[in-house]
């Protein structure tokens, strides 16, 4: 997808987020432009896996083509989900004290090792750190796998629960734990998202194969 992201397309995501769904008629009143341009910017924003259309069906005549926000165009505009997850947990912290937090998260720990130990059964090193990957990918982390002579690599471009690492760094100790755990193989982050680093990033000796 594309960084930058034009005034007037960003609009057309605003207009959509805001009504869930619209015709090309209806973004060419809202916006005031042609409806040769809306429909250049609607091609590529639906390109980039923004945007998504249908055919609604009506009476007579051709069905006019309603758009909407996709999944990934959804992520684009922030939510309070993270700062809500962080202020309950300093609620139930008041109540339980600050080692039930860290019970919480070894408890999550152990539901996530189950599914992931499930996908990476029967599999090779080298193929446990890509399937681990994928599920990483799939948590929105934006994961890769790579390697070089010696090491296979986990990257990690984002954190999707950095507000909640941020208050309680203990969590990234759990993940690095999980990783161990579900590759059986040892495990170094040499890049830290939480540490300034721009991603975090996981070297796996193919020693240990």
């Amino acid at each position: 997808m594309n960084c930058e992201i034009s005034e007037t397309r960003m609009r057309i995501l605003q207009l959509l987020k805001m009504r869930s769904s619209m015709t090309i008629s209806q973004l060419t009143d809202a916006l005031h432009i042609s409806q040769m341009g809306v429909r250049q910017h609607l091609a590529i924003l639906e390109a980039e896996g923004l945007v998504a259309h249908y055919q609604e069906k009506q009476g007579r005549g051709r069905p006019p083509h309603v758009y909407q926000l996709t999944d990934e165009a959804n992520g684009l505009f922030p939510t309070t989900y993270a700062n809500f997850a962080v202020e309950l947990m300093h609620e139930v912290a008041k109540f339980n004290g600050p080692g039930f937090i860290n019970k919480v998260f070894r408890g999550r720990m152990k539901s996530q090792l189950e599914t992931y130990q499930q996908r990476l059964e029967g599999k090779t090193l080298s193929d446990r750190v890509k399937e681990l990957a994928r599920i990483r990918d799939e948590e929105g982390y934006m994961a890769r796998f790579e390697e070089d002579s010696d090491d296979y690599v986990l990257i990690e471009h984002n954190c999707p629960i950095a507000v909640i690492a941020q208050e309680y760094p203990h969590v990234c100790e759990i993940e690095l734990a999980l990783f161990r755990q579900s590759l059986g193989a040892k495990i170094v982050r040499e890049e830290h998202l939480m540490q300034g680093s721009h991603r975090c990033c996981y070297r796996i000796p193919k020693s240990t194969e």
